[in-house]
């Protein structure tokens, strides 16, 4: 038995490995390890306003932001039942552009090809290939341009909001956008060229199911409000998890997914296998020169999926730029009233189908899913890393398992950052929170702060606890509403213990009390409301590594005041104990 890792793989974004583990002449595992914390961007919208999510969410990476942001964007109107007018429709279909345009070139040019040209990186390639090179940073730098003329930022633009557009480009900025996308195409044919001619390895190769969204009108396109599979199948874009099936792995932060118990991939050549027979003009005709069957079933072909995207998107900039000339007047924001509602707004980032699904009570955020491309590619990955080592195995070319490894991850273009953006603990660690706290108890008498949501039943648990120990004469008990301004309880108590008392998923039977560090509860399991931001923004390490969570595993955090039986029993052995 023996095992063939990358530890760290090379120019991809973020922090990521891939390992193969080979019994005799037999691979029996692959792992595609994601080694970056874990973004928990999820549970910090939660309790926010749909404006502060829309520029919250789109933290969790800095590669595809513009993307996240419209699917913030979209998925808040989904919910709130707001129609944009046509310009800012526009404009943000021209700034998505420009974001394709950008992350494309980087990858196909920079982080693939030198594999191809026998390059170890793209400084190395441009002693000989100066001149591709030069193309390749001119592509990028005017695609930067474009998001920060429409955006308002290079990266986090905020230009798109709820409802519409805040600052709108000039006539003069629209039309150097337009004349320099005309003056690019011969380089850029010869982009796709270059991509479509290159002799991609045959191993891997096998049959998949490709996703992205269905733009409609038999038209090519980067959003939508369906997800359409190679297999013919469309799903509704409420009904995502149909397709996304999302489970955790042991050797990951980033969850993976499966349709109907089998892998899937997004991206440019998911896009290109679905949708490519929709594409006209140039980047139609190449299409038609170029694709075939091997399209279908090797991963490598992302690179020349990505190559033909970049001359679609030169092709639309300059018609989109006329089309925003049919409209002299800046709309205002179309303003909302609603305060409930569920939405999901459905993107095609430059990586593939990204899913950002919201679900807003009392004008505030209470449930926040976002589902990236590289997290739906993961299973892919492996799977096509086995298959690729197998071959390599039964061939006798164990020296190039490695390479070609690197290879296949690099192709999918992974963004490492944004997958690894939630964790959960399945199992809580056996733990007796009873002798526990009388240990806590024995530092110092503790500060408890409930934490929750009283209208999401048993969330309401921490919010319960402290209410009733407030009744009870307890001192020192606060709520989280009463803590988030006040930084007088963190300066002046600093050897006290700290407990939260909240409803914690530990995937447990309801009513499970668990007591464990603040620390832990960060790094494994997800928290709610606001807890997070106090703890980043007001406490000291000290006063952090004397803090815990008191958590109640709930049975439900459906909308609704009523807290489960197996809860209210729970909240009364921790008051018996906290008052004693």
């Amino acid at each position: 038995m023996k095992k063939i890792s990358i530890d760290h793989l090379a120019r991809v974004e973020g922090n990521g490995g891939i390992s193969a583990t080979i019994d005799g002449n037999v691979v029996t595992d692959v792992k595609f390890t994601i080694y970056e914390g874990p973004r928990l961007v999820e549970r910090l919208t939660v309790g926010r306003t749909p404006e502060e999510d829309v520029s919250i969410a789109p933290r969790i990476c800095a590669i595809c932001s513009l993307s996240h942001k419209t699917a913030a964007v979209r998925a808040m109107e989904n919910a709130l039942s707001v129609e944009i007018p046509p310009k800012a429709y526009i404009l943000r279909k021209l700034a998505h552009m420009g974001e394709m345009i950008e992350s494309h070139s980087l990858h196909i040019y920079f982080l693939a090809l030198p594999d191809y040209l026998g390059f170890p990186n793209a400084i190395a390639m441009a002693s000989k290939f100066e001149f591709e090179v030069k193309i390749a940073l001119e592509m990028k730098n005017y695609a930067n341009h474009i998001m920060k003329t429409i955006s308002g930022r290079y990266i986090h633009g905020e230009n798109p909001v709820i409802g519409g557009f805040g600052k709108f480009p000039s006539k003069e900025e629209l039309l150097w956008i337009k004349n320099r996308a005309i003056q690019f195409m011969p380089f850029v044919l010869k982009t796709v060229n270059l991509f479509c001619e290159i002799d991609y390895p045959d191993c891997p190769e096998d049959d998949t199911i490709y996703a992205c969204c269905e733009p409609g009108k038999n038209k090519y396109g980067f959003w939508g409000d369906e997800i359409i599979l190679s297999t013919g199948e469309k799903i509704y874009r409420d009904d995502y998890q149909k397709l996304t099936n999302e489970f955790i792995v042991p050797h990951s932060y980033a969850k993976h997914s499966i349709y109907n118990g089998k892998p899937y991939s997004v991206g440019a050549l998911a896009r290109v296998n679905n949708l490519g027979e929709r594409l006209d003009g140039k980047s139609g005709n190449m299409y038609k020169k170029y694709f075939n069957t091997r399209w279908k079933r090797n991963p490598l072909f992302h690179n020349a999926a990505q190559a033909l995207e970049i001359l679609y998107c030169f092709e639309r900039i300059p018609l989109l730029v006329d089309e925003l000339f049919k409209f002299p007047e800046d709309p205002p924001i179309v303003e909302y009233s609603a305060k409930k509602g569920k939405g999901t707004g459905l993107v095609e980032a430059p990586r593939g189908l990204l899913i950002h699904h919201y679900e807003i009570s009392e004008g505030l955020v209470s449930h926040s899913d976002i589902i990236t491309p590289t997290a739906q590619n993961a299973e892919d990955i492996e799977r096509y890393c086995h298959i690729a080592v197998q071959k390599l195995l039964d061939e006798g070319q164990e020296d190039k398992i490695r390479d070609r490894m690197d290879l296949v991850v690099r192709a999918f273009d992974p963004c490492i950052s944004c997958s690894a953006h939630m964790a959960e603990v399945k199992k809580a660690p056996e733990d007796n929170w009873k002798d526990k706290l009388d240990e806590l108890k024995e530092k110092g008498d503790p500060i408890l702060v409930g934490v929750g949501k009283r209208i999401l039943s048993d969330d309401a648990a921490g919010i319960k606890l402290a209410l009733e120990l407030r009744k009870r004469g307890k001192k020192d008990v606060w709520l989280e509403s009463d803590i988030e301004d006040n930084e007088d309880i963190w300066k002046n108590e600093v050897n006290r213990p700290l407990i939260f008392l909240d409803a914690v998923d530990f995937r447990e039977k309801p009513g499970k009390i668990t007591l464990l560090p603040l620390s832990y509860i960060l790094c494994n399991t997800t928290l709610s409301h606001r807890l997070l931001p106090i703890v980043t923004t007001q406490m000291n390490h000290k006063q952090l590594r004397n803090a815990y969570v008191l958590g109640i595993q709930p049975e439900s955090i459906e909308e609704g005041e009523k807290i489960s039986q197996p809860v209210r029993q729970a909240i009364t052995k921790v008051l018996k104990m906290l008052i004693s």
